[in-house]
């Protein structure tokens, strides 16, 4: 009996054992799988957030893909942009070439044109400008042209004498009823006509001065209309200037008689003998003064290729002296230029008798 206890009481303590082990192997497998299992959830977790992770960069790899295709679409429109601008470039600078080689030649053209303009004035002779039908007519009546009269202008720049040579000629003083106003600056604003009293079909005209700061020299024939007049007296004193060779010249072209006057002769001639300290008589000095006079006319025509006329040596003294009385005292050319003027006057007087 007692052995037979023994062997079940070890029997018992075996299965015990065996139990014990197989608890602890169910429970190390158990832990083992809770292991795994946990390893499981955390490689799924992982490989969830991986799959997102990969997701979301293809995501923001199709997002730059467009980007990038955008921005390679924009930098081919740049590019397309920009070669159309350096096309463009090329074609202004181009045009800026053309355009610099026109200048350079418009200037050229212009230079010579201003050299040639120049030289035209240099010797008088301005633009030519030709006055249509309509502007002789409008300037004619603007001027009180005289249909059935011989219309005489008296023309020269500012401050020779015109308005009182005028006077003078028709044997007026300044103050004498019709006569031009005559003074130290230009008086002449307008052009002023005025009827000769011992000449009725004759009338005169005086005009502004050139080379004011209201008229130009060479525009002056041209502003002043006088091309429509019929004969002009042109006034100088001290020298022949361009102004002289400009009325002539035109005058010339528009084929209008002229009287070329150098007026102031007795003052210019007292000069004279007062640079000459008095060594000279009046004889001489008048002498001297009217070849002076006559040489120097005469160079500056030929300079100017214009067909050479007489110069007349005048005072307004001497002029009403021999319109007024036919006193001869004070006379140079007075005579000579009056007669020129009027030849039926000189053929009346020669008719007259003669007194005895």
């Amino acid at each position: 009996m007692g052995g037979s206890s023994s062997r079940s009481s070890d029997a018992a303590h075996e299965a015990r054992r065996n139990a014990e082990r197989a608890a602890e192997q169910a429970r190390r497998e158990s832990e083992r799988a809770r292991m795994e299992l946990q390893q499981a959830r955390r490689d799924a977790n992982q490989a969830r957030r991986e799959a997102q992770e990969a997701q979301n960069w293809a995501q923001r790899d199709s997002s730059a893909r467009e980007q990038a295709e955008g921005r390679a679409q924009e930098a081919r429109q740049r590019q397309e942009g920009a070669e159309r601008a350096r096309q463009e470039a090329e074609r202004a600078a181009r045009s800026w070439e053309e355009a610099a080689a026109n200048a350079e030649q418009a200037r050229e053209a212009a230079e010579q044109a201003k050299k040639a303009a120049e030289e035209r004035l240099r010797q008088g002779i301005p633009p030519e400008i030709r006055p249509t039908s309509e502007q002789m007519q409008q300037s004619r009546e603007r001027h009180g042209y005289g249909t059935h009269a011989l219309n005489i202008a008296v023309v020269g720049k500012s401050g020779v004498g015109k308005s009182a040579l005028l006077n003078a000629v028709r044997g007026l003083w300044p103050e004498d009823p019709g006569a031009a106003a005559v003074g130290v600056d230009e008086t002449t604003a307008d052009v002023q006509g005025y009827v000769d009293p011992s000449h009725p079909h004759v009338k005169w005209f005086d005009v502004p001065g050139a080379n004011t700061p209201n008229i130009s020299g060479w525009l002056y024939f041209m502003n002043q209309s006088l091309y429509i007049f019929d004969v002009l007296i042109i006034l100088f004193s001290d020298r022949f200037t361009q102004t002289v060779g400009t009325l002539l010249s035109n005058a010339h072209q528009c084929s209008i008689p002229t009287m070329l006057v150098r007026s102031k002769a007795d003052q210019l001639i007292r000069n004279l003998k007062k640079d000459r300290r008095g060594r000279l008589t009046d004889a001489d000095a008048k002498k001297i003064f009217i070849d002076r006079t006559r040489d120097m006319v005469y160079k500056n025509l030929s300079m100017l290729k214009l067909p050479l006329q007489p110069v007349f040596v005048v005072s307004e003294e001497g002029m009403r002296d021999w319109v007024t009385a036919r006193n001869s005292t004070n006379v140079i050319d007075e005579q000579a230029i009056y007669q020129s003027l009027f030849p039926e006057s000189t053929e009346q007087e020669s008719s007259l008798p003669s007194e005895a």
